[in-house]
């Protein structure tokens, strides 16, 4: 925010940070009547909920149940069946601020990178109410202004974009060990990306 105050020319981009792999969907077996779940989710900064993250992180989750052909979010009160995702990022805001000032100061000259470390944990209770939790781990880095080392062979793209990818990820990795488990029905249509 100190850096985009003094010169909006200073270059920001993100990358996610080397993890270990996550699912893709093409790993996923569909549902010929994908699962209704009721979808809550909340982001946290340092532990402490942040309201204005969490309308994107909701829509993302979503999204993401939507394309893995296994769930479709419901709305409807009558839906048993759930899942429930907090997003907590740890960072040094203290730090990241000090950073993006000094930033802004030599115009982007002198660049940093900033951390910005998720855990993302996911619970699914099914309509018999039967849970199931796991979480996951995954780092974004955002370098402002120019000279700062990036990761190797990551591809840069916006702060909004990284989050999306995380999240994509992960929602898709914790779909993909429910259906590991046994835990969601396997029954039903190959996906069409089966079949390709």
């Amino acid at each position: 925010a100190g850096a985009a105050s003094l010169s909006a020319c200073i270059s920001t981009q993100s990358y996610v940070g080397p993890a270990s792999p996550m699912a893709s969907t093409t790993a996923l077996r569909s549902l010929s009547q994908p699962i209704p779940v009721k979808v809550n989710t909340q982001f946290q900064v340092n532990g402490k909920a942040s309201p204005a993250g969490t309308p994107s992180q909701q829509a993302q989750v979503e999204s993401a149940l939507r394309s893995s052909g296994v769930f479709t979010p419901s709305q409807d009160p009558a839906t048993a069946a759930s899942i429930t995702v907090t997003v907590n990022d740890t960072v040094d805001l203290q730090a990241a601020h000090k950073k993006g000032f000094h930033a802004g100061l030599t115009l982007g000259s002198s660049g940093t990178v900033i951390p910005d470390n998720y855990t993302y944990t996911a619970s699914y209770a099914n309509s018999a109410g039967e849970p199931y939790q796991a979480s996951y781990k995954q780092d974004i880095l955002t370098a402002i202004g120019s000279n700062v080392q990036v990761p190797v062979g990551v591809k840069a793209t916006t702060p909004g974009d990284a989050f999306h990818r995380v999240i994509l990820d992960m929602t898709t990795q914790f779909v993909q060990d429910l259906q590991t488990k046994g835990l969601v029905a396997e029954i039903g249509r190959a996906s069409c990306r089966e079949r390709v």
